[in-house]
Order: structure tokens, then sequence, then C-alpha cells
């Protein structure tokens, strides 16, 4: 999973007034591996976000790599040719992530979790596996393996070694979900930021207007340093970037976004991409994807989704 460094790469930018919003509620709290924080104003603001973030739990609990009782743990444990039942959400992300990874040629890929595993990314002391160990390994890396079953709704893998990690999609999905359950109640905006996957909505009682602006992280600079701002109605702010989850060996930097065609990090001298999007599910795998691919596929990627790009 992208960890809490991400939370580091889209910061919200807002002008506060002096005193605080009027019915506003926030709340933070650390769920899908990362610093999650809800801001919402309207007289329901407290029992919705309560409610959202009951909602994030439960989708945690679904996609936890780690976790054994999880749907995706589930879906590692299988032998080939096995149904895996799939509750909703995890089903939900499925699609998406097979949708990107189709259209995107493989460049963004959930089947790229056992090379993931080779470099070590979530441990203390990273460090580049042998190239014989990723060649290996990427004879399980192809999303063509993984078979949905939309009437039964269940997957069933090609090859019993296949294994998935929804990191690149399970935040995105998880602030699609909040939205969508914070709209139900008596809300004038909110704000969502799980860290750093930035959804926004409603009015901003803060601006003239009534817009949004998002910052974007100058890569490799420090904290709430920002390449650029970007100006919003409503829509999710997406960024991957190589200076979130990175290691040097030998004098070379190694980050943690992988080419599954080459079980290597992504090589196309881009530091992040940045997707704005009305889905943040499908921000997220498209910005990945966009990390991956040669800048001008990049471009033409996003232009198939109806997206906008930005490259820094």
């Amino acid at each position: 999973m992208k960890n809490l460094c991400i939370s580091l790469c889209i910061l919200l930018i807002l002008s506060l007034f002096s005193g605080c919003q009027q019915n506003e509620t926030s709340d933070t709290q650390f769920y899908l591996d990362t610093i999650c924080t809800i801001r919402a104003g309207g007289k329901n603001a407290k029992e919705a976000i309560s409610a959202a973030f009951d909602r994030i739990a439960d989708i945690q609990k679904a996609v936890d790599y780690y976790d054994y009782a999880s749907t995706v743990s589930a879906i590692n444990r299988a032998e080939a040719g096995v149904p895996v039942p799939l509750d909703n959400d995890t089903f939900s992300i499925l699609k998406t992530t097979k949708m990107v990874a189709e259209a995107s040629g493989g460049a963004f890929s959930i089947t790229i979790a056992p090379v993931k595993d080779l470099w070590g990314f979530e441990q203390e002391s990273p460090s580049v596996p042998a190239d014989s160990e990723i060649k290996n390994t990427l004879q399980y890396v192809n999303d063509t393996y993984l078979f949905l079953n939309e009437q039964q709704k269940s997957v069933t893998k090609a090859k019993t070694d296949v294994k998935i990690d929804l990191g690149g999609a399970a935040k995105g999905y998880a602030a699609d979900q909040v939205l969508k359950l914070l709209k139900t109640y008596s809300l004038s905006y909110a704000v969502i930021d799980l860290g750093g996957n930035v959804t926004v909505w409603g009015k901003n009682p803060n601006s003239a207007d009534g817009r949004w602006s998002v910052g974007i992280q100058k890569p490799f600079g420090g904290t709430g340093e920002y390449v650029q701002s970007i100006t919003l109605s409503e829509g999710s702010v997406v960024t991957s970037g190589t200076y979130q989850r990175n290691f040097s060996e030998n004098g070379k930097l190694y980050h943690h976004i992988l080419n599954p065609a080459t079980g290597y990090p992504a090589e196309n001298q881009k530091n992040s991409a940045t997707i704005i999007a009305d889905s943040s599910a499908l921000a997220d795998c498209l910005s990945t994807a966009c990390m991956v691919l040669p800048e001008e596929e990049a471009i033409q990627l996003a232009n198939n989704f109806n997206v906008q790009l930005y490259f820094h």
C-alpha cells in the first residue's frame, strides 16, 4: 500500500476564518495504512463523519493485505481454478482494477504483489532483490490470470502463486464510498483526505466563489512545498510519486512504483503523476499507470478516460 508518506503528496490549501467554521466537524483516524481526515459542514456532520469512518473500517477488513481474515488474503491463499467468493467492496474494486489494467496494457497491475514482496518496501530495510528472483516471480504478474464471475461475485486464479495487493486502488475506492455516504446526510460540503487522495464536494465556505484549491506537493521538496495549485469545484485529486516511498542502494534511488513488465521501479523520467477525476478509485489506478507508461502513452490513457493528468 501507499504508506503514510503519501499524506504529504497532496495537501488541501484552505484560507481559514479566524474562528471555527459554524457547524463544521472534522476527525482524523488511521486506516488503510495512512492518516485519513474527513471534514464536513452541516448539522449532521459529526454523525456523518462517524459513519464514514465505520465504512472505511469495513473496506479495510476486506482488502487488508496482511490480515489473514481479509478477502484479499483468501484470494492470495487460493489454489488455481478454485473460485473465491467476494464481498461487494472487493468485487467492485477488482472490476475497476481489471478495467485499468486492460486499458493501460498492464502498466497497472494488482498482481505485482509477489514482486513487491521481494523488494520489501514495507520493511525497515528494503533492498534490491536478485534479478533471478524478479524474473522468476514475474511469471505470476498478469491481471488476465484473474477471472471475475459477475453472476456469482467470485474470482478465480489461473495460477496458484498469483497474489494481489489492492493498495493502488483501495483508498480511492474508499473515498468514493465515503462521498456517497456523506451525500445522504444534510451536509453543505465535505473534504475527504485519505492519505493525500483528496476529494472535495460542495461549496468551499472559505472562498468567494465556493471553489477549492488543492496543492500538489513538490517532489522531494519540503512538507507543504507545492509545485502547482489546482482549483476545482468538485472531484478527486490523486498523486503517485517516486518520492513517496523509496530507498538508496549503491548510490541509486529505488522507488516503490514497479513496472509490471520488468519488476523494477518504473523509469518514465517523471517524479509524480497527478490525476483529477470524478472517481477517486479510477484516479488512484490511473496515477500509478501513468507513472509506469511513457509520457505520450500516459497522456493518451488519460484522454481515453477523459481525466486530467499533470506530470512533475
